[in-house]
């Protein structure tokens, strides 16, 4: 079910809707607190903003929203006036976030936005996601995140996961490492000794504790992990990319890990490279460093001039040191920049930057696999 956030307009109607085989829980905030209130209760999938209503500021409530963790990469539809038009169409044109629909706007208009926006699926089309977890409110809120694109099967026990793999065969499986009844190693053979789930994608979720155990499980043949507390948009990119890796070239690494705090320099980065490459993006220190190692990317990219520090931690792991490094300063000149470029498999890709600058340093590398 895609959950659609409205806000500041009564033309969509709120409630539970269906078209052309969409399911929606549409949820209508009549004041930005009401909207904010709701997007951390909620998690929305999509939202649509009234930008015509001259008693509230549109512009500081999609700021907002887009500096919110939880929606600041969720696609927002604005409903604007006729005049404001070719403004928006400017300002729109690189954001592939946030588009518009010139008022009055129609609720089933509004609806198969939704959908096509949040690259919804037909319940037909739906690929099946089995999530096990013992917690009933982790269950509850990979239902609400899953919920627009998949069919989510909650199991919350070893056994009844199991019992249900033998009745039915999911795409993917998010499996907790931490099961009261079966230790998740455990469990996981188990799923692999089912003759239909010898090849289903096992994706584990796991809290920092429990890190190691989940790299003993990728060794066995896991999919990768998911650190707990789950963010929606690491969630469903890394379902989409187990689910649909791209195909590429197998003598050559187009996996690219970005280091970067900033989320406009990481959506230019990432704009760049999706065509051509698997793009993964880490920001907490501890974070990055095991996800480098479930990853294993053929290049890393760092914001030297505000993530400089994340770069010491890299170089302390051996195997991660080998991986080469492309940085990206403003200053190429400065010393610390310097003395980084005298090490092995670094390079710089000046700031500004363009498309052509990025693509040019790449190649240039000589890759780690």
């Amino acid at each position: 079910m895609i959950q659609l956030l409205v806000i500041n307009d009564r033309n969509v109607q709120a409630g539970i809707q269906s078209i052309d085989g969409y399911e929606f829980e549409v949820t209508v905030a009549d004041s930005p607190l009401q909207a904010f209130n709701s997007i951390i209760h909620i998690s929305p999938d999509a939202i649509a903003l009234n930008m015509t209503n001259p008693g509230m500021d549109g512009e500081q409530v999609l700021m907002r929203i887009r500096n919110m963790q939880a929606s600041k990469y969720v696609p927002v539809l604005l409903f604007i006036s006729p005049e404001d038009e070719n403004d928006y169409r400017h300002r729109l044109e690189s954001d592939k976030l946030t588009d518009y629909f010139v008022v009055p706007v129609g609720n089933g208009e509004v609806l198969g936005w939704a959908a096509k926006a949040t690259g919804a699926a037909s319940a037909e089309q739906r690929k099946t996601v089995l999530v096990v977890d013992d917690d009933p409110v982790v269950l509850d809120l990979m239902k609400l995140y899953l919920g627009a694109k998949y069919k989510v099967l909650a199991m919350n026990s070893a056994a009844d996961a199991l019992a249900k793999l033998k009745l039915v065969t999911p795409d993917i499986i998010l499996l907790d490492i931490a099961m009261p009844d079966m230790d998740g190693k455990e469990l996981f053979r188990q799923i692999r000794a089912i003759e239909s789930c010898a090849e289903i994608p096992i994706l584990f979720q796991t809290g920092m504790a429990g890190i190691n155990t989940v790299r003993e499980c990728v060794k066995l043949g896991a999919a990768g992990f998911v650190i707990k507390p789950i963010q929606k948009p690491v969630l469903l990119e890394r379902i989409e990319e187990t689910l649909y890796p791209p195909e590429k070239d197998s003598n050559t690494n187009h996996k690219v890990f970005v280091c970067e705090e900033f989320d406009f320099l990481y959506t230019l980065i990432h704009g760049y490279l999706k065509d051509d490459y698997e793009v993964r993006r880490g920001e907490a220190v501890m974070q990055t460093i095991n996800e480098i190692d479930e990853f294993l990317p053929g290049y890393m990219i760092i914001d030297f001039d505000n993530s400089a520090y994340i770069l010491s931690r890299i170089r302390e792991k051996t195997e991660q040191f080998k991986i080469p490094v492309i940085l990206l300063s403003r200053d190429p000149m400065s010393s610390a920049v310097l003395a980084e470029l005298n090490k092995p498999n670094t390079y710089l890709t000046q700031l500004p930057m363009t498309k052509e600058s990025l693509l040019e340093t790449m190649k240039n590398v000589k890759e780690w696999r």
